[in-house]
């Protein structure tokens, strides 16, 4: 496991490693869904019992190995987070990124399937799987939100799984139009993660990602403001790409 940054600890938190420790937390970063009226306020402190963390891991530090135990589902509070599969050939498939706010690791296996990972320096929270669906199963409003993140996240990995064999501009168009979705229609968009792993998470080459970012902005649908950060200039015309 990846090296994990000492914050802050409000109390104490069963270690996965020694350089393991939980980071001071904000209430007011909790998901807005699970701030419930004052007449649930019971429910809202339970649910906040059975948080654990938030943790704050380096890039490309492990959160989950594959076939670790299934027992938390997580939120990515600050980063980018990877769920993925190393095959024992050395390549490596990406299935999804997560960005902040998003529930991801929901299983109904014993085990997880995937590895999960940060694509970036990101913070965790961690919440006890069967403590959270146990609220869920009395708090209609917790139960609409989860059932929103795991129908959610099926979504965008099926229409990922539709467009894998398509074109290389299609499988960029589509990374970046679905990336500036989940950051709220921004046109300008921070790229976070390695040209490896989008191209890992696109069934791409890295040289292929770098050659058809350059050949989309040299068509003029859009612009590179820096290293990092890539503009939308032309959203219909990268929609068109997907037809």
């Amino acid at each position: 496991m990846g090296e994990i940054e000492v914050v802050k600890t409000s109390k104490s938190v069963k270690r996965r490693q020694p350089s393991y420790s939980v980071a001071s937390y904000a209430k007011s970063s909790f998901p807005n869904a699970f701030i419930l009226e004052d007449s649930h306020k019971l429910a809202q402190r339970a649910v906040l019992a059975v948080r654990r963390g938030p943790i704050r891991y380096r890039r490309n530090s492990t959160i989950v190995c594959e076939g670790d135990p299934a027992d938390y589902v997580f939120m990515a509070v600050d980063g980018i987070v990877r769920r993925c599969k190393a095959f024992q050939n050395g390549t490596r498939a990406i299935v999804a990124f997560h960005t902040p706010g998003e529930f991801f690791g929901w299983t109904d296996e014993a085990q997880h399937a995937l590895s999960i990972e940060a694509a970036t320096d990101a913070m965790i929270l961690f919440f006890k799987r069967s403590a959270l669906l146990a609220i869920a199963a009395r708090e209609q409003k917790i139960a609409s939100y989860l059932l929103t993140a795991s129908t959610g996240e099926l979504r965008r990995i099926q229409e990922h799984s539709l467009r894998i064999n398509r074109s290389a501009k299609c499988r960029v168009a589509s990374f970046l139009l679905d990336l500036s979705t989940r950051i709220h229609e921004a046109a300008e968009i921070d790229l976070p993660m390695s040209h490896q792993d989008i191209a890992d998470h696109l069934g791409l080459s890295i040289e292929t990602v770098s050659r058809t970012i350059t050949e989309l902005e040299r068509a003029c649908l859009i612009e590179r403001a820096s290293a990092r950060t890539i503009v939308l200039t032309n959203r219909p015309a990268l929609i068109h790409l997907l037809n």
